[in-house]
């Protein structure tokens, strides 16, 4: 007799279209052992992966609670093992589903489809509420920078200048390096804020009320990251890389990178999960400070980041060790020590820089094996990076 092989069921929720990370995350479920669903947009470049089993694509103008019980209801008709929300916008979306149980009868079948969705993102939304992560982070005892709530109407230079000089501007509900800015000064930084500079993204939606922009004393040294998954507030696998080369330059998402042995920025990222309580695929940014003292943490991502699905390929397969915890078996991987490799990747650096020797020099992350996707991307990235 043939035992039944268990195979876990993901589901992607996105609300992007053109983000290459999320695009790229399905072929490393697959081949982890994944079934894989999506909840997308229509025309958005995950529906160019060849790895996903069946979609659900909703048109552009869709409420957020609408798409909340979308989703919830695609959870419970896939069995979704585990729900993920692929980006930010999703993450917000998906963290909604506790207060909308609220307003639906309890043993309704939407409740039910809500609970699932709600044992994944309920509680407090440190993708969007970054300030507040940070503060919690330090009061655990986890090296942070200085932070200054800044209220343009009651903060003064006086307030600004223990931090330094330059220092960075940073707001909630912002990404991708958005939001993001280097004040030279105290002045220039209250300027900017008093403007809503720093708040601003490409949507142009002001910022919820429980937004904040604060002031970070600016650290000198190396950007770093973790990305990593995890269960119930246990890291299962991870790996540690530097960033060598951003896009857009200074503070745009990474376009190279070194995956490489950094031990306490691992010991970083288990704080985390565990300080969160967190499940799910995620990362965390910090800054290898130039003097060599300890890693400097300054985000939490809690959503895939745009190398979770490098894990196979660097000796800590994200995805397999999730796809073993679901199955509630034995994994043995890396444990986050990684031989040094440098990493292109695609098409960030190819934006950056078209004639990058990275792109020679490197090993360029190309999904070589999904061609409709290849196309699609160079069809694409022109159009949205004419330069």
């Amino acid at each position: 007799m043939i035992a039944k092989v268990f195979m876990p069921t993901a589901l992607l929720v996105s609300c992007a279209i053109y983000r290459y990370g999320t695009a790229r995350l399905p072929a490393a479920l697959k081949a982890a052992g994944f079934r894989v669903f999506a909840v997308c947009p229509q025309n958005s470049l995950l529906e160019f992966s060849d790895n996903i089993d069946g979609r659900h694509s909703f048109p552009a103008g869709i409420s957020p609670d609408d798409l909340t019980v979308i989703a919830a209801r695609a959870a419970a008709q896939v069995r979704a093992d585990i729900v993920i929300a692929c980006e930010e916008t999703a993450v917000r979306v998906l963290n909604s589903a506790d207060r909308l149980m609220e307003k639906v009868p309890a043993d309704s079948a939407d409740a039910r489809c809500l609970r699932m969705v709600g044992a994944w993102y309920g509680g407090r939304c440190w993708e969007a509420l970054r300030s507040q992560c940070v503060e919690q982070a330090a009061a655990a005892g986890i090296r942070t920078p200085r932070q200054i709530v800044v209220d343009p109407g009651r903060t003064g230079i006086a307030d600004l200048a223990e931090l330094g000089t330059p220092l960075l501007l940073k707001c909630d509900y912002s990404s991708a390096g958005r939001g993001v800015l280097l004040a030279r000064c105290p002045r220039e930084a209250l300027e900017l804020a008093a403007q809503g500079t720093a708040g601003r993204q490409e949507t142009d939606v002001e910022m919820p009320a429980d937004g904040r922009i604060v002031a970070q004393d600016f650290i000198r040294g190396v950007a770093a990251s973790v990305s990593f998954s995890a269960l119930r507030g246990r890291m299962l696998e991870g790996f540690a890389f530097t960033t060598l080369h951003h896009q857009p330059e200074p503070f745009g998402p990474a376009s190279v990178i070194e995956v490489g042995d950094h031990p306490a920025l691992m010991d970083m990222a288990r704080y985390m999960v565990e300080l969160t309580g967190y499940s799910g695929f995620g990362g965390i940014d910090a800054i290898l400070p130039e003097d060599g003292s300890p890693p400097v943490f300054l985000e939490f991502n809690a959503r895939p980041t745009q190398t979770g699905h490098l894990g196979g390929l660097v000796g800590a397969d994200l995805c397999r060790a999730m796809a073993c915890a679901l199955e509630d078996r034995p994994y043995d991987g890396g444990g986050g020590r990684s031989a040094a490799m440098p990493i292109a990747l695609f098409p960030a650096e190819w934006v950056r820089d078209p004639h990058s020797r990275h792109l020679m020099t490197a090993h360029h992350d190309v999904p070589w094996s999904e061609r409709r996707m290849i196309a699609a991307i160079l069809s694409i990235t022109p159009q949205l990076h004419p330069a």
